[in-house]
């Protein structure tokens, strides 16, 4: 009975071992994530099909499993992802480690306290570091979403821009796709580099920029993108003014950034006003004190 018993143990053991082996090792990807690697703008051909994986992919896609785990869908953020250039598994790593540098800061902040002597009650604690790993597990979020709308406000001054030279090029006799390529290639930042990879992937793939420009709106969430593939498209097919249909969408996009900048003032403006009043009490309280210390002191109970 007992060598039967020790035998079932052993199994469960090193079906435990196996199972935990398989969840760590690195798995060879699909063939759908291979091709859509393969036909992921921006990325290169052999990008997809290397089978070398590194340590950080590991833990990366380790840290992606455990996310997707808990509840949470590592693509839900894929526009955002895409904009910043940062992987599902990064991403998924990051809200990891947030979450556990988020349980563990209180509990390292009440040990440091109870060994100085100080009690402290274990259901707060434990409260506590439940909320500060919610925290960290949901502000890689934030941020993400903060850097992304960077990334949009930025792209949209890269298209007003682009736009101009555009303009320019067929004020000066250029065709429409030359004006598109040339004006790409007269950039380089990050928004004038996404452009340019797009064109180019168009023109090797046979496709129409504005074609391209729609399916940019789809992987970034820029919605000027789409307007402006409409734009150039009713251009291209019915013989539009492409000159004055881009220099409209170029003006509009000025004026959006106008806008935007104006509200972002005086936001600053108002937020400024925090602080000059935590400022000007504090210094009303200084003047103060001292006369209410002598009055109170002078009209208090003689002894």
């Amino acid at each position: 009975m007992t060598t039967v018993v020790m035998v079932i143990l052993g199994a469960g053991v090193g079906a435990g071992v196996v199972l935990t082996w398989r969840a760590l090792a690195p798995r060879p990807p699909s063939i759908d994530a291979v091709l859509a690697g393969l036909a992921r703008p921006g990325i290169a051909i052999d990008g997809g099909a290397s089978s070398r994986t590194s340590a950080f992919d590991l833990v990366g896609s380790t840290a992606r499993r455990v996310v997707e785990a808990l509840g949470y869908d590592a693509q839900r953020h894929h526009q955002e992802l895409e904009l910043v250039g940062r992987t599902s598994e990064r991403h998924a790593f990051d809200k990891l480690l947030g979450a556990i540098a988020g349980l563990l800061v209180p509990n390292l902040a009440a040990s440091a306290l109870v060994f100085i002597g100080v009690p402290v009650p274990l259901g707060a604690v434990a409260m506590f570091s439940l909320a500060t790993g919610a925290a960290g597990f949901v502000m890689p979020d934030f941020l993400l979403r903060d850097e992304a709308e960077k990334r949009r406000r930025a792209f949209r001054h890269t298209l007003s821009s682009y736009l101009d030279l555009v303009n320019v090029l067929l004020a000066g006799g250029a065709g429409i796709e030359t004006a598109l390529h040339a004006a790409a290639d007269a950039g380089d930042g990050w928004g004038y580099q996404t452009i340019r990879g797009e064109l180019r992937r168009a023109r090797l793939t046979g496709q129409s920029p504005w074609d391209t420009f729609a399916r940019l709106d789809e992987r970034l969430g820029i919605n000027e993108l789409a307007e402006l593939a409409a734009s150039v498209s009713l251009a291209g097919s019915h013989g539009a003014r492409i000159r004055a249909s881009l220099a409209a969408k170029a003006d509009t996009l000025r004026g959006h950034q106008v806008a935007e900048t104006e509200a972002a003032a005086e936001a600053a403006t108002e937020r400024m006003t925090i602080p000059v009043a935590v400022l000007l009490f504090g210094f009303l309280v200084f003047i103060a004190y001292p006369a209410v210390i002598q009055i109170t002191s002078v009209s208090g109970p003689q002894p």
